[in-house]
């Protein structure tokens, strides 16, 4: 019989969590090494149901588990020590807030007696991570006495992170020394109860009549549907034919942020609209009288400012417990899941008469159709002699190319939000709830690994170095990942902005190009990581199609790169006001 030891408590409690996580289907765990946190660790290692990965930067091992959340709906459990380690869990911790990705953050921390009295690798991790979790808790040393309540913890966790709102959870877990012990016999799974170890995650829904309201608001009427990221373990291909049929019945356009998933599924994308609401056509011919948000909005600033200027009624549809009205504009929030109150949209819009003639419905359509040809038209002939490698060419063939991708924030997703051919096959990722381009690499770890499938990522050299401990241990993880670096030696987003032109050059150089002199190169190499440097666009989409883990590493020029981007630009708008004007 195992004695009734503190050591022995802490082994089977943290056994008996990771069993009933196994139970409600967690399949994943990121680890940062660390003593204090050893009774968890061994618990996670121990079962071949889990499948565990080591990281010595616990921003990696954070990131990674939000990859995980992020590609499959589900939360993958992050561990680290005490002490500063914790802290550094922080930004992926916000990132899945905002985000609404689940996910399983775990702490170890030092017992009571240790806390305050100036011991080593110790701080106050009670609610450490403030507003940013969904539920903390903190359920001191294990004790057999609390045995009866160890599986109804690790079920509320799951629950909590899941839903009604998804996001993280954070189970802070002292133990105390020594912490190697044997796992006794753990609590009695609930046999009789099988649905107990599972959960339901509420999701809002309109009632009948609010569809049947919003239906006869939108119909008859000229409008644009932005379909925006709606967020982590969505059914794509539900969402994607819902909106492809709202489109039609409304004859909309659907004005579509990559990371939606809806591009190329339907003949109504405008994947240009960055460059068709810059033109005047767009306050005129183009101009909406109702705008259907979904989720969160493009990651373009001239859309958002373009939809306050038409002056457009903006209804608004967004998951449970968000907020997207960065533009202080919206008339109508619809807090509800957006994939059901489209698909349930639909066939009521079709039942409701059209209040315009039909002639102004097709030439509405037909009108934003020709903008988006005008403009994909314009940026074909524009890059065809462009004589290097630019990054928006960058940012169109990668999303062309991969079936996964991620995208890091900064000027990667913008590119492939506004120059992408809007023929992507596949699903795009981004952290893009607080916007950072930190753990780019890490995240897509964790998307790799969990959707067992090759990976594309796009990013430049500044959140390439950012994110530089996810290439540790990377070429023995046994994944397929592409990861391709623009290289502009600084902060390349930095240039489109005032500072450029009215700050002295030395002193942008300095605080904002941030020119950083490192060999990218050289760093992937010494982790044991193939470097391709292509040096046409045919070597580039070679490099892309391979297979293994690589950088693909291409050197731009900043100011060249702000140049081109002007360029189409200007080009897209010629486009578009000529075919109006015509």
């Amino acid at each position: 019989m195992t004695a009734l030891t503190t050591a022995n408590a802490q082994a089977t409690f943290c056994a008996t969590l990771v069993d009933e996580w196994i139970r409600d289907g967690v399949q994943f765990a990121y680890i940062a090494p660390g003593s204090r946190s050893t009774p968890l660790a061994l618990a996670l290692s121990a079962r071949p149901e889990i499948s565990v990965e080591v990281f010595i930067d616990e921003r990696c091992a954070a990131f990674a588990a939000l990859g995980v959340g992020k590609a499959t709906g589900f939360p993958a459990v992050a561990l680290c020590t005490s002490g500063t380690a914790s802290a550094h869990f922080s930004a992926a911790v916000a990132e899945a807030s905002l985000s609404g990705v689940p996910l399983i953050v775990c702490t170890a921390d030092r017992p009571p007696e240790l806390r305050d009295v100036g011991a080593p690798q110790t701080i106050n991790q009670t609610h450490l991570y403030g507003s940013s979790v969904r539920w903390f808790h903190d359920p001191g040393v294990a004790s057999y006495d609390a045995a009866h309540t160890w599986r109804a913890l690790a079920n509320h966790v799951v629950a909590r992170t899941m839903g009604p709102i998804a996001g993280p959870v954070h189970l802070n877990l002292p133990f105390r020394e020594p912490l190697l012990g044997e796992v006794a016999d753990m609590p009695p799974k609930r046999q009789h109860d099988a649905t107990w170890s599972g959960f339901h995650a509420g999701r809002s829904q309109l009632s009948d009549w609010e569809i049947d309201d919003l239906a006869h608001r939108l119909a008859g009427r000229r409008g644009v549907i932005i379909a925006g990221d709606v967020g982590a373990g969505f059914e794509l291909a539900t969402y994607t034919s819902a909106v492809s049929v709202l489109s039609s019945v409304l004859h909309w356009p659907i004005l579509a942020c990559p990371l939606s998933g809806v591009r190329g599924g339907s003949a109504n994308i405008v994947s240009h609209f960055d460059g068709v609401v810059r033109s005047q056509s767009a306050h005129g011919a183009l101009a909406p009288e109702v705008v259907l948000q979904l989720g969160k909005p493009p990651a373009s600033k001239v859309l958002g400012q373009w939809i306050v200027a038409t002056q457009a009624e903006v209804i608004a549809v967004h998951g449970p417990g968000t907020y997207q009205d960065a533009q202080h504009s919206v008339f109508m929030h619809i807090e509800a899941d957006v994939a059901n109150t489209i698909d349930r949209l639909c066939s009521v819009v079709a039942g409701v008469d059209d209040k315009l003639e039909h002639d102004i419905v097709l030439k509405w359509d037909s009108a934003w159709r020709g903008a988006q040809q005008a403009a994909s038209q314009s940026i074909q002939k524009e890059l065809a002699v462009i004589d290097e490698i630019c990054e928006p060419a960058i940012a169109r063939m990668f999303a062309e190319t991969f079936s996964v991708g991620m995208v890091s924030s900064s000027m990667p997703i913008r590119d492939v939000e506004w120059f992408s051919g809007g023929r992507e096959n596949g699903i795009l990722f981004s952290n893009r709830g607080a916007n950072g381009i930190d753990g780019v690499i890490s995240t897509s770890v964790g998307i790799a690994q969990s959707l067992r499938t090759p990976v594309g990522v796009y990013l430049g050299d500044v959140a390439f170095l950012h994110d530089g401990s996810a290439l540790v241990g990377l070429k023995n993880r046994n994944i397929d990942m592409r990861i391709v670096v623009a290289d502009n030696d600084g902060g390349g987003i930095f240039s489109f902005l005032p500072q450029a032109s009215q700050v002295n050059k030395d002193v942008f150089e300095n605080l904002f190009g941030t020119p950083h002199g490192a060999d990218i190169a050289m760093l992937a190499r010494s982790h044991g990581i193939t470097v391709l440097e292509p040096q046409s666009l045919d070597e580039l989409n070679a490099a892309m199609e391979g297979s293994g883990t690589a950088v693909i590493l291409l050197k731009t020029n900043r100011e060249s790169n702000v140049r081109i981007h002007e360029r189409l630009q200007s080009a897209i708008v010629k486009a578009v006001d000529a075919l109006t004007n015509a």
